[in-house]
């Protein structure tokens, strides 16, 4: 009968105590047989491991009860009937060792009730308790870099010492480094093969942490650890990021004590004049010994007051840094000495803490301003220079005083890139009567919103600047022809040098008779008169149109209308209209039309000899009065849009309103002018005014290469209150090929306004050309040369190859002279 797979357990349980006898399976049983002997495989059993036992009966006919069995140290299962071998019942089953047992005395015996004979198996050694540290010590528990510990490992019984070594131990990183693993000279149960207790250095980190490290732990990895029957160390609960169990040892611990340390912060990294800052030591621990001898600084660059405590700690204190005036460095640091220095532990400082780096500027920006001409008479203008000792921002036109300056100033300009120096145009107010003092006018400053690169304000942030505006002197009172004879008159506060010998060359006087240009032979100074006049090559008839135009052309001062004494020149002045005084003849002519008709253009519309369009007499509509009527502006070809496709005729400038509807906007079929522009845009608040808007002819004598395939563009422009200088931008087809704005200087040379050198530039936008230029009320290139808050500009979008530099004489007499 087989009763394989029936098992009973008897003896000790896990825990080690003796359990009542547990059926664990069902049980059949023989009487009258006898088990002869009971044998294990194996005499030593180990965690992990199970044994075979083999019973074997006399009787073949033997039946095995698993409830015959009493067993210690273990269970039996898995009870298999071999058979009969060699005349005899065989019976093999598993014994399964206790877990965590250590014991020499276990066996298995066999009885039945009722039979005389039984059987017991011989002893066997179970050891399935893993080795395990029963105890961890150190020499001593703080260590200072460079210092070493002795630590001395328990186990709980021998462990090999072909299986322990450093591989097995750690510590943290940063925390140390083990080394020399030994068996303790101590263990007097120690072998050659095992030993129970042992000793392992540990040697701290020589260099400074920057906090100390309290409660580090040694770990052990038990998997790599066996006792002397090769039973492995208990697993452990944390996984490391290896294939290594490691087990922390919780008790006792060891700090690495890292020196103290400072640091040092700034409640500002950039002092400027009459500023200080708070300077902050805090300590990594609880120090003593520290005082302002162990702060280092450059003394020469600032000073450094007590030290304060804050709170009771021992940990923080502040210092208040003033640095000394006068004082530009970029680099400075404050340093603290840590030698002296102690912490809690008496562990000492180590080397020098350095703060973060704060710049020093207690300059102050200085400002000093000069004009051109202390002394303005009338005409003349003056440039106001600003310059700083150094770079500056904030610096604008409404820091400009002019309440007493007697005039106007244009904008600023920058002279270079550095910010430190800018111009403006000073033009003085008109027919103004030199009072006492002699320095009637004054500029002031106010630059407290100026700042340097720093931060820091201007030293002296109020300036001012006294000067002379004496626009009486020089100020024609009158203009008078009479046949050949023009003469200028001025007011008793001018004093003409009357001498001969430094009057004004013929030539400085341009005199126009009905736009042509008229000689004059001789010029006379009449200082008791105060006049001065000129004899011309012909006589003016009555009802002609005179206008006259002064330039000083000798730049010595040897000639030129100037006052006696000081000889101070008068100003050049641009055409100025002259009173026909010349009687009419004594037969009365035919009354003719004198430049009305025919000429070289119209007053408005694209003009032209014969020229088409115009407005006013016409009576065609013209909503926004520029001279041009609706019908020839809503011609003008609009902008191409971002997609590629066609903008809207009438709109020139692409802004999406009609230019027949928009004052500061003019147009013809071939041109667009935009007055108060922003690269074509009109510039909020601008109120720029579009007047008269002309196309003429070219002139029929122009410089070598170059074309005006537009002829010339006339145009005036009212400005706005206060403008003095206006942006324009000029739109063409870019198939005329034109590359500029040109219009004629003051000495009849052609300049392109639309250059950089004059703040213009030439631009491409939705296929057509922007010409942008600027022209200033009053300035060479207003053609009526007065600041009277109108500009007329006579130009042309003309084509130069810009491969050439200039014209040679003797072209220059007759063509002029072109950049």
């Amino acid at each position: 009968m087989s009763i394989a797979d029936t098992l009973v357990h008897r003896g000790p349980g896990h825990d080690g105590q003796t359990q009542p006898d547990k059926a664990l399976a069902s049980t059949h049983s023989v009487a009258n047989t006898m088990a002869t002997t009971i044998t294990f495989d194996k005499q030593v059993i180990k965690n992990g491991e199970t044994a075979q036992v083999t019973f074997t009966f006399t009787d073949p006919n033997h039946t095995l009860s698993p409830g015959s069995l009493t067993t210690t140290g273990g269970l039996i299962h898995s009870i298999v009937n071999r058979g009969v071998i060699n005349g005899q019942r065989v019976y093999t089953a598993t014994f399964l060792p206790t877990g965590n047992l250590e014991s020499s005395f276990h066996r298995i015996r066999y009885g039945v009730a009722g039979e005389a004979d039984y059987a017991n198996s011989g002893n066997i050694h179970i050891d399935t308790r893993p080795p395990v540290v029963l105890g961890v010590s150190f020499d001593k528990s703080d260590l200072r870099p460079g210092e070493k510990a002795t630590i001395t490992l328990t186990f709980s019984e021998p462990v090999r010492s072909d299986s322990f070594g450093l591989e097995d131990l750690r510590v943290g990183a940063g925390k140390g480094t083990l080394s020399n693993l030994r068996v303790s000279p101590e263990d007097t149960t120690a072998t050659t093969a095992a030993a129970t207790t042992w000793q392992v250095d540990l040697d701290a980190p020589t260099s400074p942490s920057t906090t100390s490290s309290d409660g580090n732990q040694i770990q052990i990895n038990h998997t790599g650890i066996t006792d002397r029957v090769g039973n492995p160390g208990s697993e452990s609960v944390e996984r490391n990021g290896d294939t290594t169990l490691w087990t922390s040892i919780l008790a006792p611990t060891y700090n690495i004590v890292a020196p103290p340390k400072v640091a040092i912060t700034l409640s500002d990294t950039s002092l400027l004049a009459g500023e200080t800052m708070t300077v902050t030591f805090t300590f990594s621990e609880k120090v003593t010994g520290f005082g302002t001898e162990d702060i280092q600084y450059d003394t020469s660059k600032g000073t450094l007051s007590a030290l304060t405590a804050v709170g009771t700690d021992s940990k923080v204190w502040t210092a208040t840094y003033t640095p000394r005036s006068g004082t530009e460095s970029a680099d400075n640091t404050i340093r603290v000495d840590l030698a002296s220095v102690r912490g809690a532990r008496d562990n000492a400082g180590v080397g020098t803490s350095t703060s973060g780096n704060f710049s020093i500027d207690t300059v102050r920006p200085t400002v000093g301003v000069t004009i051109s001409d202390e002394r303005l008479t009338a005409g003349e203008s003056a440039t106001f220079t600003f310059t700083f000792s150094e770079s500056v921002t904030g610096f604008t036109k409404e820091d400009i005083g002019l309440s007493r300056a007697n005039g106007t100033l244009g904008d600023l300009t920058p002279v270079g890139t550095d910010g430190k120096t800018w111009t403006a145009t000073f033009t003085p107010t008109a027919r103004l009567e030199r009072p006492y003092p002699s320095t009637n006018s004054q500029l002031t400053l106010n630059l407290a919103n100026v700042r340097d690169a720093a931060g820091n304000t201007v030293a002296n942030n109020t300036y001012s600047l006294r000067y002379t505006v004496d626009t009486m002197v020089f100020a024609l009172s009158s203009a008078t022809v009479n046949r050949d004879q023009l003469v200028l008159g001025y007011g008793a506060e001018t004093d003409l040098d009357g001498n001969a010998d430094r009057a004004p060359t013929n030539e400085s006087f341009t005199v126009l008779v009905d736009g042509t240009r008229i000689d004059v032979s001789r010029v006379t100074v009449d200082a008791a008169a105060r006049t001065v006049t000129l004899t011309l090559a012909r006589a003016v008839a009555a009802g002609q149109q005179v206008s006259i135009a002064y330039q000083d052309t000798d730049t010595s001062d040897g000639k030129a209308l100037q006052e006696v004494n000081d000889g101070d020149d008068a100003a050049s002045f641009a055409a100025t209209p002259v009173t026909n005084l010349t009687p009419s003849p004594v037969a009365p002519a035919t009354p003719e039309a004198s430049g009305g008709s025919g000429g070289s253009g119209g007053s408005g519309g694209s003009g032209g000899s014969g020229g088409s369009g115009s407005s006013g007499s016409s009576g065609a509509l013209d909503s926004d009065y520029d001279s041009v009527p609706d019908a020839q502006e809503d011609q003008a070809p609009g902008l191409l849009r971002p997609d590629g496709s066609a903008g809207t005729d009438g709109d020139g400038n692409g802004d999406d309103i009609q230019d027949s509807q928009q004052v500061a906007v003019g147009s013809t079929r071939d041109l667009t002018l935009v007055a108060g522009s922003q690269d074509g845009k009109l510039i909020p608040g601008s109120n720029a005014r579009i007047t008269e808007l002309v196309r003429n002819d070219a002139p029929a004598s122009l410089p070598k290469g170059m074309e005006m395939p537009l002829g010339l563009t006339q145009f005036r422009v009212g400005l706005s209150e206060g403008r003095y200088t206006e942006s324009f931008s000029l739109y063409v087809d870019p198939a005329t090929g034109v590359n500029g704005y040109w219009v004629k200087d003051s000495t009849g040379t052609w300049v392109n306004l639309a250059s950089e050198p004059y703040g213009g530039k030439v631009s491409s936008e939705g296929g057509r050309t922007r010409l942008n230029f600027q022209i200033q009320d009053g300035g060479q290139y207003d053609a009526d040369g007065l600041a009277d808050g109108h500009i007329t500009a006579l130009g042309a979008a003309a084509k130069m190859p810009l491969s050439i530099v200039g014209q040679a004489p003797p072209q220059v007499e007759s063509h002029g002279f072109w950049f």
